[in-house]
């Protein structure tokens, strides 16, 4: 399994640890923060490894950098709508294919349009206006690259058997898509998720598109990517910040005036506990948790943890890539054998908890987004997942 770093805001702090600390396998290349000047730029080396995702999530909108790529849809002209787009499919999906194979990327990526909520038609408007012009340019062109469709898959979706179901169907008709850029968009509010219910329709999901000999690659993926790993998908991803971690809408749309938001507090990850922990409790687990070294794996960003907490801001750069790190180093020590991983994965998590309940021992008791309290949903869900698969 593959690990690719999301990229985003700061962008430059992936291809760093990509290419210096030698984590994850390569890059989504995001074009509403990266211009096409500057990717053009790129190593050929980084493109190679990489793919691009073509963001026509919010048509009309070229928010950020997108406004520099001539195929977006929004570039043609203000207010882009349904109509412009039967008009202009053809030419959007030459354009965007060509772009993707100038540069050299391993998989020509198939984008999608995002509604709230979905339209009544909106798979066939989906199949017609965006997926049949590229299948269709990509057979003309004798295409070798392996073509991978976006979908974005609901929380209802997941959840509805019948609607899953469906939207299953639909993308195992297309005979020519060689993999799926999935995207789980969902609403908790917690910053891991807690419902075994959610978790284990999603694995049911990723196994249903690999039983399909489909290529799974998901995108926008936090600590649940270690969990969606027992259902084997092919690459899973990292990403520097909590809408690079979790799909939001939001990152495409522009807005006039910004909104007064509280900054999140920063956070360390540690695999041991495979949980961020607020940055606020580090002077009491030093103090009060005399294993507080080995919660933290050693990274050459480590020695920064200690300095001053008036210095530190969510932004900083070394909490990113200590991440990327130690999380690259995770996914690629997950045993090749499924069983082995699966098994391997309930002794971590349990004793995960076990180090969380002597830390709430030595009086730390830890906020919910810090406890590791997400572990029992992940071990009940693996469970079950080993009961469906027994029974398949």
């Amino acid at each position: 399994m593959k690990l690719y770093h999301q990229c985003g805001y700061n962008y430059i702090w992936n291809i760093d640890s990509f290419v210096d600390d030698k984590a994850g396998d390569g890059l989504i290349i995001s074009p509403v923060n990266v211009s096409k000047e500057k990717l053009i730029s790129l190593p050929q080396e980084i493109k190679s490894q990489s793919f691009f995702d073509p963001q026509f999530y919010i048509m009309d909108d070229n928010k950020g950098e997108l406004g520099t790529f001539d195929f977006f849809p929004g570039n043609i002209h203000e207010g882009f709508n349904t109509e412009d787009l039967k008009k202009h499919s053809r030419e959007l999906a030459e354009k965007c294919i060509s772009f993707q194979i100038e540069n050299g990327f391993n998989y020509i990526v198939i984008p999608a349009r995002h509604y709230e909520p979905w339209p009544t038609g909106y798979y066939e408007e989906f199949t017609d206006l965006i997926i049949t012009p590229f299948l269709d340019f990509s057979t003309e062109k004798d295409i070798k690259n392996k073509l991978l469709l976006t979908v974005i898959v609901k929380q209802y979706q997941l959840m509805d058997e019948e609607d899953r179901n469906y939207l299953l169907s639909w993308i195992t008709q297309f005979q020519e898509i060689g993999g799926v850029y999935l995207i789980f968009e969902n609403n908790f509010t917690s910053k891991q998720i807690k419902d075994t219910g959610y978790l284990f329709n999603a694995l049911l999901f990723i196994d249903a598109l690999k039983e399909n000999n489909l290529e799974v690659h998901i995108g926008y993926t936090n600590t649940e990517a270690i969990l969606f790993s027992v259902a084997n998908p092919d690459s899973v991803t990292i990403g520097a910040y909590a809408n690079l971690r979790n799909f939001s809408i939001d990152r495409f749309i522009t807005l006039e005036e910004r909104p007064i938001m509280q900054q999140p507090r920063p956070r360390i990850y540690s695999g041991k506990l495979y949980q961020w922990i607020d940055y606020a409790y580090i002077e009491a687990l030093q103090m009060l948790y005399k294993n507080m070294d080995l919660i933290f794996e050693d990274t050459k960003y480590k020695p920064s943890f200690s300095e001053p907490s008036d210095s530190w801001h969510f932004t900083r750069p070394e909490l990113c890539k200590h991440y990327f790190m130690v999380f690259s180093q995770q996914i690629k020590s997950l045993p090749d054998n499924i069983e082995d991983r699966t098994v391997g994965l309930v002794d971590n998590f349990t004793n995960a908890l076990e180090i969380f309940d002597k830390i709430k021992n030595c009086g730390i008791p830890l906020d919910s987004d810090s406890d590791g309290s997400h572990l029992h949903f992940w071990i009940s869900v693996i469970n079950m997942y080993k009961e469906y698969i027994k029974g398949k």
